[in-house]
């Protein structure tokens, strides 16, 4: 049976996370805290960035930050 668009998204992150788990096994990759310069850095981007959004951008952010909140909400136990 053929799978739905949803169950190939949900594969091929599954893959993605695989890779990544692979590779911070192998050491090619580190994943680390940010640091508070870079916080700040980006939080003054963030700020920069809603000043000039436009509508259609502001729509956007605030679907996916709906959705990584969902998804936190998931994974959480």
């Amino acid at each position: 049976m053929a799978k739905t668009q949803r169950e190939r998204d949900q594969a091929a992150r599954e893959a993605k996370l695989e890779r990544i788990q692979d590779q911070v096994t192998s050491g090619d990759l580190t994943i680390r805290k940010m640091t508070d310069a870079e916080r700040a850095k980006w939080a003054k981007h963030r700020e920069e960035t809603e000043v000039s959004a436009s509508p259609a951008d502001r729509r956007r952010a605030a679907a996916a930050q709906r959705r990584r909140q969902r998804r936190a909400a998931r994974t959480t136990p």
